[in-house]
């Protein structure tokens, strides 16, 4: 019987000085969890990232620094299996922080959820249908990536256990986690972060895969900050990746994100300049689809739509009915389909809303604009 450790950490960055802010352990027999087991590390540095995961130098004052939890890893370690979702990287933030204290660690040979199914964890969690609602959160991606090993794995004797000297004697440790009730503090919400949970990695495989995962996380946010490039590239070399695989990965990446922002058959001007602005600085080119909608001329007699909750200046939501009084003031034409001969305009709570009546007057070329733009029309 296989006997794992599941481990996921989260970091104050993805750099080789970066130090590990939490970590999760899943310890697993055979397809059984045993045990989980989890805390909050103090880093005694600055936490850069803290929008990923909501891990800020506040929230982990009161947290051990890892020299007084590495006893107890060490031995919830010894003679497991490690596994991990980019197992590289996993690995190389516990090896950085046992290095720092001087201790052996020889990690064997893991197995990469990753690699096995060359997706990211959410995709690959969705596809087999594993529940990881508080992402970001060591212990919970562990518990779902030792799920998903459940489901994927098959017996292969080439997989060594993880050996660490010293590791038989366990120290009771201070351990220091999230409640289990904490609200996740949720990401900075830029404008292409849905774009890029949904960037294919399939076209990647071995270290070019490990990478377009750092890559992922790195530009999360889609913004790459000096630091960030600096990553990539140590990263880039530690896989022994030349340029032009770097630059490969790149250009995939770029063109996932148009595919993923444009699903909705619209990119909005803003997506439109962090689209260009992260290319140009992961040196690549980028065609953006222009939209097929035709400029609407805002003249009575006009076929205009609406579709979701509108809600005014004020707070205060629009009736349909009222809408409708409105539109017909402009001596516009209220429809409640969207056709392509049918409707002229359709009159959207945002304008990149992907609603099916937004979605179907994009693919037929008919302008969408926003309730404050509408309402805008009225008041002049």
């Amino acid at each position: 019987m296989k006997r794992f450790a599941v481990i996921d950490v989260e970091t104050t960055g993805l750099g080789k000085t970066d130090r590990i802010v939490e970590i999760g352990l899943v310890l697993v027999d055979g397809q059984e969890i045993k045990q989980e087991w989890e805390t909050l590390v103090n880093p005694l540095r600055d936490i850069s990232n803290a929008n990923i995961h909501g891990i800020t130098a506040e929230v982990v004052s009161l947290a051990p620094t890892f020299n007084e939890i590495v006893d107890e890893i060490a031995y919830l370690l010894q003679g497991r299996i490690l596994v991990a979702h980019n197992l590289p990287f996993d690995s190389r933030m516990l090896r950085a922080e046992f290095d720092r204290l001087g201790r052996h660690l020889d990690l064997g040979r893991g197995f990469c959820t990753l690699q096995a199914t060359k997706e990211k964890l959410s995709t690959a969690c969705l596809n087999y249908g594993i529940s990881n609602e508080a992402a970001h959160r060591a212990v919970t991606d562990a518990r779902a990536t030792a799920l998903l090993l459940g489901k994927i794995f098959r017996e292969d004797g080439a997989l060594v256990p993880v050996q660490i000297e010293g590791s038989s004697a366990r120290r009771s440790t201070r351990i220091f986690a999230r409640p289990a009730s904490q609200k996740e503090q949720a990401p900075v919400q830029m404008t292409l972060q849905r774009a890029v949970r949904h960037v294919s990695i399939n076209g990647c495989q071995g270290s070019l895969l490990s990478y377009m995962d750092g890559l992922c996380s790195v530009l999360a946010d889609m913004q790459l900050t000096a630091e960030e490039r600096l990553y990539l590239n140590d990263w880039a070399r530690e896989l022994s990746l030349t340029k032009e695989q770097q630059a490969q990965v790149h250009q995939t990446f770029i063109e996932s994100v148009v595919d993923a922002a444009n699903r909705d058959s619209f990119i909005s001007d803003r997506e439109r300049d962090q689209i260009e602005k992260i290319a140009q600085e992961l040196g690549v080119e980028v065609n953006l689809p222009r939209s097929k909608a035709t400029q609407v001329e805002f003249m009575p007699g006009i076929r205009v739509c609406f579709t979701g909750q509108v809600i005014d200046s004020q707070g205060n939501e629009l009736s349909r009915e009222e809408l409708h009084s409105k539109a017909l003031a402009l001596g516009y034409i209220p429809v409640e389909s969207v056709t392509k001969k049918k409707c002229d305009l359709v009159v959207a709570a945002d304008k990149s809303s992907m609603s099916g009546k937004a979605k179907k007057a994009r693919d037929y070329g008919i302008s969408v604009i926003s309730v404050q733009e509408f309402l805008a029309l009225v008041k002049n």
